[in-house]
């Protein structure tokens, strides 16, 4: 493979990295705002408790129920996400992987080029002898 044809590759995979990193990054990101919300509302239970406030029991427990299901929703989609992010993970490190390989690729294929350059040179270059 020519130098040239390996940038192009290199500059391919570079692309194709960025991409499945910001890939994992927003799936991660989604994952943390959906932590985020069930420790919000875990403690919005807390302190309702807490505050000391009473509620009228048929409201208290609307709103209990409340948090408990949208707890449950959470949870289901952090759950949904789990696997997308192992996906992106895997397709990340892949990514990486096969950059680092061809960077070796390229690094082998310039110092073949610089040792056939400095051979041809030293075929060309002229006696010193005669």
């Amino acid at each position: 493979m020519t130098p040239a044809a390996l940038r192009d590759l290199g500059r391919l995979m570079e692309a194709r990295k960025a991409r499945d990193l910001a890939r994992l990054e927003r799936l991660a990101s989604e994952a943390r705002a959906l932590d985020a919300e069930l420790a919000t509302l875990a403690a919005t239970a807390v302190a309702d408790v807490a505050s000391g406030e009473p509620l009228p029991p048929g409201r208290q427990a609307a709103r209990l129920a409340w948090i408990d299901q949208r707890t449950a929703m959470v949870r289901q989609q952090r759950a949904a996400l789990a696997p997308e992010i192992e996906r992106a993970r895997a397709a990340a490190v892949q990514s990486l992987g096969r950059e680092r390989a061809l960077d070796r690729v390229a690094e082998t294929a310039a110092r073949a080029e610089a040792a056939r350059r400095t051979s041809r040179d030293e075929r060309e270059a002229p006696s010193g002898g005669t």
